[in-house]
C-alpha cells in the first residue's frame, strides 16, 4: 500500500544533499481512515509486520508509508527484508482520525528497533508554533541544520552536533517554540558552520499559524545524500 508522497502547498522544499526535491506527507487513507505512518530510518528495505504478519514488504530504505488498519490495538515490528529477525513489537492504539508514527531505527546490533514517535509538549499555546527535526539518515553522518524562526531571523545551529537519532526522546529531540510565522530550516554536509547557511542544497520554508506544529524528517535518500519530509 505504498504511496507517493504529496506536495504540501504550505511548504516549499528545494534541492537536496544529492538533487532530489521532495515536500511530502505520506497518507494512504482520507481523513477518518484507521491507519499508522511508518518510516524507515533502517539503513536497508524492511517488512512491517502488524500483530506478526506482513502488512507492507521490502518499504525502501529512507521512505515513508501508511497503512490501513483496524481500530484497536496493534502491535506494529520491522524486520530487514530477506532476513528472519525483527524488531521488539510495540503495542499502538488505533482510532480513526488518528495517525500514530511508528520508525524502524538502526541500534547497536543487527536487530532494528520500533520507535514510537512520541507528541511531546503537544499542547501549543496560542499566538505560538512549534517545530522539531529529527535526524533518521543512517548513511548521511553529521550534518549542518541551521533554522531561522518567526522571531529569531539570524541562522543558529539546530543542534550540534546533528547525528543520527536512533533513540530520539523528548529530551534529546524537543520541540522548538516561536511565535506565529515563518520557519526556515535549512541542512547541508559541509562546510561545518554557519557559512553553508547561503548555499544549503536542502531548503524547507514553513509558514506556520497559532497553534500549529509540525515535525521535519531528514532520510537518505536513494542515489545519495538525503531529503527533508515534513510531518
Amino acid at each position: 500500500m505504498r504511496v507517493l508522497a504529496l506536495l504540501v502547498s504550505f511548504v516549499l522544499i528545494t534541492g537536496a544533499l544529492g538533487c532530489d526535491t521532495n515536500a511530502t506527507t505520506a497518507g494512504c487513507c482520507g481523513s477518518g481512515v484507521p491507519a499508522a505512518r511508518v518510516v524507515n530510518g533502517y539503513p536497508t528495505p524492511i517488512n512491517v509486520l502488524v500483530d506478526g504478519g506482513v502488512s507492507a514488504s521490502s518499504l525502501p530504505a529512507g521512505t515513508i508509508d501508511t497503512i490501513g488498519l483496524t481500530t484497536g490495538s496493534h502491535v506494529i515490528a520491522f524486520s530487514p527484508s530477506g532476513t528472519s529477525v525483527s524488531s521488539a513489537g510495540l503495542s499502538v492504539a488505533i482510532a480513526a482520525g488518528s495517525l500514530p508514527t511508528l520508525v524502524t531505527l538502526r541500534s547497536s546490533t543487527s536487530v532494528p528497533q520500533t520507535v514510537a514517535l512520541d507528541d511531546t509538549n503537544d499542547i501549543v499555546p496560542g499566538g505560538a508554533t512549534k517545530l522539531r527535526v529529527l535526524h533518521f539518515a543512517p548513511n548521511a553522518g553529521t550534518l549542518q541544520v541551521y533554522r531561522t524562526q518567526p522571531d529569531y531571523q539570524q541562522p543558529i545551529a539546530w543542534q550540534f552536533p546533528f547525528t543520527y537519532q536512533s533513540d530520539p526522546t523528548s529530551l534529546s529531540a524537543p520541540f522548538y517554540q516561536s511565535t506565529v510565522g515563518t520557519w526556515e530550516v535549512r541542512i547541508w554536509q559541509t562546510p561545518a558552520d554557519a557559512s553553508g547557511w547561503s548555499t544549503a542544497p536542502v531548503k524547507v520554508v514553513l509558514p506556520m499559524v497559532s497553534g500549529e506544529k509540525h515535525t521535519i524528517i531528514i532520510l537518505d535518500k536513494a542515489g545519495g545524500g538525503v531529503r527533508a519530509e515534513v510531518i
